[in-house]
């Protein structure tokens, strides 16, 4: 999306480019699909794509690094996003595709193990000052050290009003897997691609990177059952965030969607006249939205499965602002 509307833009766009695709985590990508078509790379663009390569190096290092130290306390983690699936989307360049962290999903009964591994590796627990109970009220533990950042999930997610998956059939649905020579574990490919939905909505589509994943995980996800992701979804209580993503892929990334995907995760014609106008092409390139902190929580509650979920997003929130709001004073 961003290197075609370089491309037809002209080289005064370059420096926007550069901007944009750096803010959306896809300096890389941009770089390789103006190479390819014989088109000039900004100097900044060039820059920001050296970094991120740099930085998916890090990210990479930092994931074998926690898998060993993991299987050293006996602890097999589920993989979630990160270097993990940047070797399955993006297999001509991986680390064109950073991260800035490190995602592991293990059972709750696994953290004390998993915090001496941490500790092993130089990484300390931070916690959020918006959380009074990080285990009542969050998904994972945050640890941090000079390596780096690893996020420890508990539960895969939580978000838009509480909503959260059945953790238990997640797990016990997760594929074995081996990166690099490390043993660890994939979320069925179903769960994995409704994380995938969820965790951009959660994060109001900031990112093109993530909506890129999506594009590249339904090229190469030809099975589905669309009738089981929806049952999923909505048990969930992330129908209308998924439904959201599948209708941003189809739009802003021309993905052509199959019948059964569109029959089961159906759009209103109201629902779909404001996300034109929130998700717009130029809305969701700029961030203007999305990377403003009371813009993002309008946008999560707008994306909330019922009034239930609305009304506990608003509570939660306005909660996590007033604890953090003390914490600073």
């Amino acid at each position: 999306m961003l290197a075609n509307r370089s491309v037809q833009a002209g080289a005064p766009f370059g420096d926007a480019l550069a901007v944009a695709a750096a803010r959306h985590g896809v300096s890389a990508l941009v770089a390789d699909v103006l190479a390819a078509r014989g088109a000039p790379i900004p100097d900044q663009l060039a820059r920001d794509a050296r970094a991120q390569i740099a930085q998916g190096l890090k990210t990479k290092r930092l994931t074998l690094q926690v898998l060993d130290a993991l299987s050293a306390e006996g602890v097999t983690p589920v993989l979630l996003k990160g270097y993990g699936l940047a070797v399955r989307l993006y297999p001509e360049q991986p680390l064109a595709r950073p991260s800035t962290d490190v995602d592991v999903y293990v059972d709750l009964e696994e953290l004390p193990q998993v915090a001496a591994a941490m500790a092993r590796l130089g990484l300390s627990r931070h916690d959020d000052p918006g959380l009074a109970d990080v285990f009542e009220e969050h998904h994972h533990l945050s640890f941090a050290g000079a390596a780096g950042l690893v996020e420890v999930h508990f539960r895969l997610i939580v978000t838009l009003g509480r909503g959260g998956f059945d953790d238990v059939s997640l797990r016990r649905r997760a594929r074995d897997y081996v990166l690099d020579g490390r043993t660890a574990r994939l979320l069925d490919e179903e769960d994995e691609f409704l994380y995938l939905a969820t965790h951009a909505a959660k994060h109001a589509f900031l990112r093109v990177s993530w909506l890129l994943d999506l594009q590249r995980y339904l090229a190469r996800a030809t099975a589905f059952d669309w009738a089981r992701l929806a049952e999923r979804s909505r048990a969930a209580g992330f129908h209308t965030a998924v439904a959201t993503a599948l209708e941003l892929v189809q739009r802003l990334l021309r993905v052509p969607l199959l019948e059964d995907a569109c029959r089961h995760f159906p759009q209103s014609r109201l629902r779909g006249a404001v996300d034109r106008w929130l998700f717009s092409a130029g809305a969701v390139a700029s961030a203007r939205v999305s990377d403003h902190r009371l813009g993002a929580f309008l946008v999560r509650l707008w994306l909330v499965d019922s009034p239930t979920h609305g009304v506990r997003h608003v509570f939660d929130g306005a909660r996590r602002f007033v604890r953090r709001f003390r914490a600073e004073e």
